[in-house]
């Protein structure tokens, strides 16, 4: 059995402990207790990149295994997580809406999209010239919940510690820290990444995300709407709406700006009346190739990283969770595009 220290209690950091302790190994978790990019974030799951109007990466590995996964957790830990839910794409141009009648046809995404119906085309409540086209196999993780059922759960067994990461007690060399010698240190900070110099060498960029709470008596509670920004139902007549991209921005302060930016966004979709609740700010972990971060350190053996999911983190992370843990304990060589290894310079 490895003795395995988790710096950071965030959606990686949760997952990849899950994945050792599926395994049997014996996890420790430090996190600063403070605002995670996890939590604020909407958990919004979608298969599709509109933009494109393509599959994103590797798909048909994620989904199914997220899926699982966050029931699998949900159960185990006592709250339910896992959301199924419907999107509904409101086209932007006649261009979109034939890509997506193109793509419905194709085997690779019959999965996903449900085939154009009159009723889609001529979708009424909505600003829309173009029709409308239904995502399936989407769902939604309640992030806030996520962080704080895993953090209890983690703790109750006594493997959760809040604190700062306190660089004057970490020793890379020996992987000690506050005079506990571990075999395998694997750092999930997220965006606190930067501010820690054992991996300052990868490009680990900062963007800022902010989402507004609302209540409407107009809007479905049964899909979430989506251009140019998602509306996505979460319970008792409210919706999250979003999201901003500020790149290179750490600030959590909320803004006037991004405010009415969001406001703006969603009055693309339609005219309806609703109320303001809440507004938050999130800092997502991204990479400008848009792949995550996972390896070992190339000077410190049995130190590690887990980094970098930046928007599709809820995807992604059980996965690649379950890919991290196999090649620690097992050697499994990563999948080349989410190796540090991409990264020479030091």
């Amino acid at each position: 059995m490895e003795r395995i220290l988790i710096f950071g209690a965030g959606l990686a950091g949760t997952c990849l402990a899950h994945q050792f302790m599926r395994r049997g190994q014996q996890v420790q978790l430090i996190d600063s207790g403070e605002n995670h990019s996890s939590s604020i974030a909407a958990g919004m799951v979608n298969p599709i990149v509109f933009r494109r109007m393509n599959k994103s990466w590797r798909l048909d590995e994620f989904l199914p295994e997220a899926q699982a996964f966050y029931r699998e957790i949900s159960q185990e830990i006592g709250e339910e997580l896992y959301h199924p839910i419907v999107i509904r794409r409101f086209f932007s141009s006649q261009q979109e809406r034939q890509i997506w009648e193109e793509r419905q046809e194709q085997e690779a995404y019959k999965h996903y999209l449900n085939p154009l119906l009159q009723e889609d085309i001529q979708h009424e409540g909505a600003h829309n010239l173009f029709g409308s086209g239904r995502v399936k196999n989407a769902f939604w993780i309640n992030a806030a919940k996520w962080v704080a059922a895993n953090n209890a759960f983690f703790q109750q067994q006594g493997l959760l510690n809040f604190g700062e990461f306190d660089p004057n007690t970490w020793d890379p060399q020996t992987r000690t820290y506050r005079n506990i010698t571990y075999d395998k240190v694997i750092f999930c900070l997220g965006y606190r990444q930067k501010s820690e110099h054992t991996f300052s060498y990868l490009p680990l960029q900062q963007t800022k995300g902010q989402t507004l709470l609302i209540e409407s008596d107009q809007l479905p509670t049964d899909e979430s709407l989506n251009r140019k920004c998602f509306v996505l139902p979460v319970g008792k007549n409210q919706f999250r709406v979003g999201a901003t991209y500020e790149w290179n921005n750490a600030s959590l302060e909320t803004t006037e700006a991004a405010r009415d930016q969001l406001i703006e966004m969603l009055s693309s979709l339609g005219t309806y009346d609703y109320q303001i609740l809440e507004q938050r700010a999130g800092v997502r972990p991204t990479v400008l190739d848009r792949r995550p971060l996972m390896g070992e350190h190339p000077e410190y053996q049995g130190v590690y990283i887990f980094n970098g999911l930046g928007t599709k983190g809820y995807m992604m992370a059980p996965t690649l969770a379950n890919e991290l843990a196999s090649f620690i304990l097992d050697q499994t060589p990563l999948h080349p595009e989410t190796d540090i290894r991409r990264f020479t310079t030091i």
